[in-house]
């Protein structure tokens, strides 16, 4: 890698053709035996419509154990640090250790000390949007079913769940990984971790009451959590009630390039009007030239054959501002040029 890649933004496309990835709870009223997926209205052509979504946190769960897995990386577990008087957890918390696990670098944590103990809080270098279905492209449906008891008369019960196609973006703050800044008023490297690792950081005070602290090996420990959290994105698996309404969650469109800044510019780029999703070539050209001052690679996208409408309208775009291949080839592309 030539120049240190500061940002990585991105956007992908899940394909949820007849699924039910994350779950609203029942319905309400009358209605209390159906289980609803998560949706939110908008208003199209005038009238409001139910857009199914994925919340952030149910796919950055997703992606924190396909990372993990796929790169043979050690969990950092959850568990709880404080208990009310009822026994009950008030508080969890991850490892909160950035150095040995790697999710916690790239998701962050947050710990509020009580009694006296230090708070600590990384805010996450690696942000989303949440997962919702494009425009035009979004249906939902009820699947009515019984439960027979041995004895007794059947037990009715609904699932609603959906068809469409699932847009988010991304951005990576590729720049922060591995270096951890104390103030004040935030904490992200606590105490005993200082310690702990003391023969593995630099210090740094750039202003009173400032530390920085970074990784002796930094920049090589940036490319490698880098390349890993993208090889668990474009193998991204996770979603509720699999057994009934299994879907294959790994993105059929990726698009992401390095930048100098941390614009989530890649949004909104799916049109819907056929019966296969369009990726919109003439907005990407237009993010090319408005941003070209920006980017530091240019854009990869990955696409899986036979997904988009204007499939080859899409690897017309090969040049040197664009590399077009499969969605995973085009990170394991990505990885190969950059993050060597």
């Amino acid at each position: 890698m030539s120049k240190q890649i500061q940002n990585i933004t991105g956007n992908v496309l899940c394909d949820a053709t007849a699924t039910f990835l994350n779950g609203s709870g029942l319905a309400t009223g009358e209605d209390q035996n159906t289980v609803i997926p998560k949706t939110f209205k908008e208003t199209v052509n005038g009238r409001k419509e139910d857009v199914p979504y994925v919340s952030a946190q149910a796919w950055r769960r997703w992606l924190r154990n396909t990372a993990n897995e796929e790169n043979g990386w050690q969990p950092s577990e959850l568990h709880a640090i404080e208990t009310n008087a009822k026994r009950a957890t008030s508080k969890i918390a991850t490892e909160l250790d950035p150095v040995t696990y790697p999710e916690d670098d790239l998701f962050g944590y947050m710990k509020s000390g009580s009694k006296g103990e230090e708070s600590i809080q990384r805010t996450s270098p690696f942000k989303t949007s949440i997962l919702k279905g494009i425009p035009k492209m979004r249906a939902l449906t009820t699947d009515n079913a019984f439960v027979f008891p041995k004895n007794g008369t059947p037990l009715p019960y609904s699932t609603r769940f959906y068809s469409t196609h699932l847009e988010g973006f991304f951005n990576l703050e590729c720049y922060r990984l591995g270096t951890f800044v104390n103030t004040p008023s935030r904490v992200e490297l606590s105490k005993d971790l200082i310690e702990k690792y003391k023969n593995s950081l630099v210090k740094e005070e750039p202003q009173k009451n400032v530390q920085i602290y970074t990784l002796q090996n930094a920049e090589q420990l940036r490319k490698e959590r880098t390349s890993g959290l993208l090889k668990g994105l474009v193998h991204l698996r996770g979603g509720a009630k699999m057994a009934a309404f299994g879907a294959d969650v790994s993105p059929k469109v990726i698009v992401f390039a390095g930048m100098t800044s941390a614009n989530p510019c890649f949004n909104n780029l799916y049109i819907g009007n056929g019966e296969r999703p369009r990726l919109n070539v003439d907005l990407l050209k237009e993010l090319a030239d408005d941003y070209k001052e920006k980017l530091q690679t240019p854009i990869c996208i990955g696409i899986r054959k036979g997904y988009l409408e204007n499939e080859e309208e899409v690897k017309a775009l090969a040049s040197d501002n664009f590399i077009i291949d499969t969605p995973i080839k085009i990170v394991e592309v990505f990885i190969d040029k950059y993050m060597r």
